[in-house]
């Protein structure tokens, strides 16, 4: 079959022949900077994905009390503490477990420079001790946990005009004097425990020697119109100072309280006015110079033994009480204030300790309280709306958030950010240590406390020690103190 065309091949002349060569050496050369490039972007990304490797990686720190713990980390195994490792930034969980101890989970959040954990493990069965008086006859008027693990004890003497200030070994029992006895009450002590201070009369104290004989001759119930600071020396408590506030005739003195460091106190003063109201006011003292500046005034009674420093030493929670409220109040040593929420009603003052727990960042202030309501409107107390919440409160927002409804009655903050807290059942139920996650809105129960509180409780945590004291309201009237020792590294 023909076809209706016909194809003519004409070989390529020399001069077009020498055109194509040119032609592929231009090709060649293309590819040839095609393949470099690509090396280059190749080399390149590696580097990049090597860097970006380099960076993620980040140290975590992990150790316990008693050492020796199984650490598993998101699910693997990974070796016992004390244990350094290198993970990601980010969410991780570490469950720690030791024979002698219960496990305890952790929810940590690595940042971009790393980050560490320093784990109390606790004993199956908590250490519940009712804690006394130094002395047969005297009274505990209270207990406070020192920064090492010691516990300070205020010990009152008949008729309840004079102090006397021990400290308590938590594991041995061993009971130490401090000061011998002063005129005077509310006994304060520093963080670190060597210094005091208590709200006294225009009276000097007895020398060292003297005893309590030389007490004898104070007068009873003088009115509280000094702040005597205290400096222990090796055993034997040295009166420092003394600083006079500029008090009104019918003003006297109700708390006093230290900063973290040891640098400066918050003295409050109370002048009670017509109608059962009363009147507050502040002084920020420096206790090196005595140097003194009025910080607020208030139409409410400040409630002794409740101020909560922030760990950086900013700023200072306390409750106020006046008629049937008590307050949860927010000083800043800028001479801010906010009335951050509303406690549970009473006509009585609550236990003289802290209401609310700050974060190890001194930005965040939690606490449990009735729901809240603005300022004006109707609240029905005994109704649904009083049902309890927790909340958080921050520097930098005026109102707190509620996080969730919950059954505890105190909280504070865990080494991870976790929320531990107070709860019982019933009035007559003992009491349970639970954990939440930072939201509050699902936790476990962790222990149990051998322990049956009064109508009335409250709780100041040593969490780095795993000591927490109990105050609760007494039958026949006063309060009584209970130490629990959680820590699987105590002596049994």
């Amino acid at each position: 079959m023909e076809l209706p065309y016909t194809v003519v091949f004409e070989p390529p002349s020399r001069t077009e022949l020498r055109a194509l060569l040119r032609m592929r050496g231009h090709w060649v050369a293309a590819l040839i900077v095609a393949v470099a490039i690509g090396a280059a972007y190749l080399l390149a990304s590696v580097a990049r994905a090597d860097s970006a490797v380099a960076v993620a990686v980040v140290p975590l720190s992990l150790d316990s009390r008693p050492a020796g713990a199984s650490v598993w980390l998101d699910g693997r195994q990974r070796g016992a503490t004390p244990l350094q490792l290198q993970v990601d930034p980010g969410a991780h969980r570490v469950v720690l477990k030791q024979p002698y101890s219960i496990e305890q989970h952790y929810a940590l959040d690595v940042g971009a420079s790393g980050a560490s954990l320093d784990a109390a493990l606790w004993r199956p069965r908590p250490i519940v001790s009712h804690l006394r008086p130094a002395l047969p006859g005297a009274t505990l008027a209270d207990a406070r946990l020192l920064r090492d693990g010691q516990l300070g004890l205020a010990i009152a003497l008949p008729p309840g005009d004079e102090l006397e200030a021990w400290q308590l070994d938590a594991r041995s029992g061993a009971l130490q004097p401090l000061l011998a006895p002063v005129a005077g009450h509310q006994l304060a002590f520093a963080p670190d425990g060597r210094h005091l201070a208590y709200l006294g009369p225009e009276v000097g104290p007895s020398p060292p020697q003297a005893g309590r004989a030389a007490t004898r001759g104070w007068p009873a119930e003088a009115p509280a119109n000094l702040v005597w600071l205290v400096t222990l020396d090796g055993t034997v408590g040295t009166h420092v100072a003394a600083w006079r506030p500029p008090l009104e005739p019918t003003e006297a003195l109700v708390d006093v309280s230290w900063s973290p460091d040891a640098q400066r106190l918050l003295v409050m003063a109370t002048q009670p006015l017509d109608g059962g109201q009363a009147l507050s006011r502040a002084w920020l003292l420096d206790a090196n110079d005595q140097q003194s500046a009025q910080m607020l005034s208030l139409p409410s009674q400040v409630v002794p033994g409740s101020a909560a420093w922030s760990p950086d030493g900013s700023h200072v929670a306390f409750v106020a009480h006046a008629q049937q409220i008590n307050a949860l109040c927010l000083l800043g040593l800028d001479g801010s204030f906010r009335y951050v929420a509303d406690l549970d009603p009473g006509s009585t003052a609550p236990l003289a300790y802290p209401a609310a727990s700050w974060s190890d960042d001194s930005q965040r202030l939690l606490f449990v309280a009735p729901h809240q309501h603005l300022p004006g409107t109707a609240f029905d107390w005994l109704g649904d709306a009083a049902q309890h919440a927790l909340y958080v409160a921050t520097l930098d927002q005026p109102t707190p958030l509620g996080l969730a409804d919950t059954r505890l009655d105190q909280a504070a903050y865990r080494e991870d950010g976790q929320v531990l807290g107070l709860w019982r059942a019933t009035p007559d139920s003992p009491l349970h240590l639970r954990l939440n996650d930072g939201s509050g809105a699902s936790g476990q129960d962790l222990l149990e406390l051998p322990l049956l509180a009064g109508s009335q409780y409250a709780a100041t945590w040593d969490l780095a020690h795993a000591e927490l004291v109990i105050a609760s309201r007494a039958t026949g009237g006063g309060t009584d103190f209970w130490l629990a020792r959680l820590g699987a590294d105590d002596a049994p």
